[in-house]
């Protein structure tokens, strides 16, 4: 089965996830829909992958969804959004204000297999209020301080990417389109 995998992705998290699921289901086509778009007409399933950043999934990934929702409609179909959370109310609300209900109502597969935060690859600014942030969530939490700014800070969970990537793949193996 030939599955579509698009995805949009600031620091680089989202991406990493889309190419560990490429790399687990084999027969795939993976576009970083801010640099091309492709037409989901031709596939048997389709993944869409997003970082959050500042609380909202990136815009591409919206846009995506307008531009394909008939067809996106058709598929089996998955979404991933790579985020630090893992408080429930707070995913569904990403996915919620993220994607068209129509969408949520009938996914194959859901997954947030953790986030990063790549300092590396960040400008000052946002290196200080990630820290800042990043620390006030440990703190809230009763933890201590868990980042120097300097170190990239990762939680994704390549266990949780298996588990989503067998779901896609199980749907896909039952309900060919």
């Amino acid at each position: 089965m030939k599955t579509l995998i698009a995805y949009s992705s600031t620091h680089g998290s989202a991406a990493e996830s889309a190419g560990f699921l490429a790399g687990i289901l084999g027969d795939t086509d993976v576009v970083d829909l801010k640099k091309g778009d492709a037409n989901p007409a031709g596939f048997d399933a389709v993944i869409l992958g997003s970082s959050v950043y500042g609380g909202q999934i990136q815009k591409e990934v919206k846009d995506f969804c307008k531009k394909y929702l008939g067809i996106l409609l058709q598929k089996p179909i998955g979404i991933y959004l790579t985020c630090l959370t893992e408080e429930r109310d707070e995913v569904r609300r990403f996915l919620e204000n993220g994607f068209p209900s129509e969408i949520v109502g009938r996914l194959t597969a859901f997954c947030t297999p953790g986030g990063a935060i790549y300092f590396t690859k960040m400008n000052f600014l946002e290196r200080n209020a990630s820290k800042i942030l990043l620390n006030g969530i440990s703190k809230s939490k009763g933890a201590g301080k868990i980042t120097d700014g300097k170190t990239d800070y990762v939680t994704l969970s390549k266990e949780k990417l298996e588990a989503f990537a067998r779901r896609m793949a199980g749907n896909q193996e039952r309900n060919p389109s």
